[in-house]
Order: C-alpha cells, then structure tokens, then sequence
C-alpha cells in the first residue's frame, strides 16, 4: 500500500456484523439527510489530553474550545459579491456527541470562501498559538448534499508569516495545505494532517518553512459550492 499524506483511519462496516463481535462498539445513530455513520470503538480516537480539543461543537457555537490558552472562533470569509458563507453548530448531524459543525459556501465567481478557526482572537491581528507540542491535527469530516463536485476540502494552517494582521507578508494567503484536498464522501470519516506534510502553494510571499510556534488558525478553502460537516478537531501528539 502507497505511503499517502493523510491516513484514512475510519471504516464504513456493517453493522450487525460488528456489534456481534464487540458490545463496546458504539453505533451513531442516522438522522434523515445526514452524512451516514461509521461504528467505532468510543475509546479508540479520545484525545490525548483535554486540552488538545480544538472545537467538538459541543458548547453549540462557533467559538473553538476554549481550552490550552487558545479562546478563538471560526471564521468565515466570502469576497463581497462574489461568494456567502454560513457556518453554525447544529444538532441535526453529528459525528460525535451532540453538536457537529456545519460549513457551506455558495455563489463563488473569483476566490471561493474559505472558513479559520481561529485559535486566538481577534483574527485580524494574527496572535500566535504556540503548537509545537503536536504534529498534526486531525478531525471527522463528510459532505451533506448541496456540495457541488470535485467533492474535496482543502485544509491546512495559517501562520503570522502567511497572515495579513501580522504585516509580514507582502501577497498573503498562501497557507499551508496538503496539495490534493481531502475527498469527501456521504459518511462520517476521520483524518489526520500532519503539520510536516503542509506546503504553501508558491503564490504568495514570502515563501517560508512553517512554523508550529506562530500558528493563527486552520484554514479551509473550497473554491466551489460546498456543503461540509465537521466535527471532534483536536491536536494530535
């Protein structure tokens, strides 16, 4: 099997035929229209540490989890007249517990409309969050119904060096992403993105190696209409 970037670490099975094998196993239940649900072990992906959660959503805001020094809020930036975004915590599909987060993003003509979670705010002044203690992130993630194709979510970080309320860069913007976008399908499956697996695009200046210790937020950018469930952000060791 090919080494790939991200590591799918999720399976989609049957399930009469694992809840026969392990009682522990935990089904999430289906809601009509929702992404559809893998079986999972509930001890198998638990943080950490409490404080490595980024957002589980399950306050019911868009404001992360306020936990590891960081008190920031999702973000979402559409170019006026060119794209909307919306972006809430919503019960009506989750991965996890009782909230999920819930993305979407229409009308894009230009530049798409990307969404930050932002670890420290306010967002326009670039305050750093210090994540050298981890390698990565990770989270679930599935697309509802109105996304329209390729069905893929760009991620990735932001840093002081890439943002423009730090007054470094001279063309910002060019965050570090994983090249080829993460696909995305109708059920729930969790990822991990490696920080020493993100590059910038090449676009933007200036071009340099990322730093762990000056991250502003996690970046995702789609540039077509999308429709995005989120869920169990947290930092991985």
């Amino acid at each position: 099997m090919k080494n790939v970037s991200l590591r799918l670490l999720a399976f989609v099975v049957a399930a009469p035929a694992l809840a026969s094998c392990d009682p522990a196993l935990n089904l999430i239940q289906v809601a009509p229209g929702c992404p559809d649900m893998p079986l999972r072990g509930p001890a198998e992906y638990q943080p950490a540490s409490d404080e490595a959660v980024i957002d589980d959503f399950e306050d019911g805001d868009m404001r992360l989890a306020q936990l590891g020094g960081r008190d920031g809020t999702w973000v979402g930036f559409g170019t006026p007249g060119q794209a909307t975004v919306f972006g809430e915590a919503s019960d009506r599909c989750v991965a996890h517990g009782t909230h999920s987060g819930h993305l979407t993003g229409v009308q894009f003509m230009s530049y798409g409309g990307n969404w930050n979670g932002v670890l420290i705010d306010p967002f326009a002044q670039a305050v750093p969050f210090d994540a050298r203690s981890y390698s990565g992130f990770s989270f679930w993630v599935a697309t509802g119904a109105d996304a329209v194709a390729p069905l893929e979510m760009p991620i990735g970080v932001m840093t002081r060096d890439t943002s423009g309320g730090a007054g470094i860069c001279t063309s910002c913007g060019d965050y570090y992403g994983w090249k080829n976008g993460i696909p995305l399908t109708r059920t729930w499956t969790r990822w991990v993105v490696k920080f020493d697996e993100m590059r910038q695009s090449g676009r933007g200046q200036p071009q340099v190696l990322l730093r762990k210790d000056q991250l502003v937020s996690i970046m995702i950018w789609p540039m077509n209409t999308y429709d995005i469930w989120i869920d169990d952000v947290r930092f991985e060791p």
